[in-house]
Parts: C-alpha cells; sequence; structure tokens
C-alpha cells in the first residue's frame, strides 16, 4: 500500500485530518483502518471533491482526479 500513497496523497490527507494526518496515513500504509474509519475519511474525501473538486460543469478537476484516486485507495481496504 506505501507504493499506492503518494506524498501527494499524503498532503490531501494532511489538509482533510488536520494534526489527526499522521496517524490515519500510517493506518492507511498498514491497512489497519477500521469500518468507521473508512467511512469518515470517504465522507471527508467526497465533500472535497463536491466542494473542490469538480467544474461548474461537473467535470473533474485535477485535483478532483487526485480526490478520487485517494477515494479508491481508501476503499480498497472495505473490500479486503
Amino acid at each position: 500500500m506505501n507504493n499506492i500513497l503518494t506524498p501527494r496523497h499524503q498532503e490531501i490527507i494532511a489538509n482533510l485530518c488536520g494534526s489527526d494526518n499522521s496517524t490515519v496515513v500510517s493506518k492507511i500504509i498498514d491497512n489497519l483502518l477500521t469500518p468507521n474509519e473508512i467511512e469518515d475519511l470517504c465522507s471527508l474525501i467526497s465533500n472535497e471533491f463536491m466542494l473542490n473538486g469538480i467544474t461548474e460543469d461537473f467535470e473533474p478537476t485535477k485535483y478532483g482526479k487526485e480526490l478520487e484516486e485517494l477515494l479508491d485507495i481508501v476503499n480498497r481496504n472495505r473490500l479486503k
């Protein structure tokens, strides 16, 4: 998982989660997020996408595509 979570993804998590980001990043890398933590993080990412990741035409921006990638990474933990 560490190879998948890029420094940019970590930066986005830091911005979304604030001071608690190092714990979240470690848990993502080690596949240790609880179902509730996954749900909370997915909600944060999804909300950020809707607020700042799409154009007026509802097309994803570059940032929106980064958020989609991050959401895919976090959601992979649900499937395991």
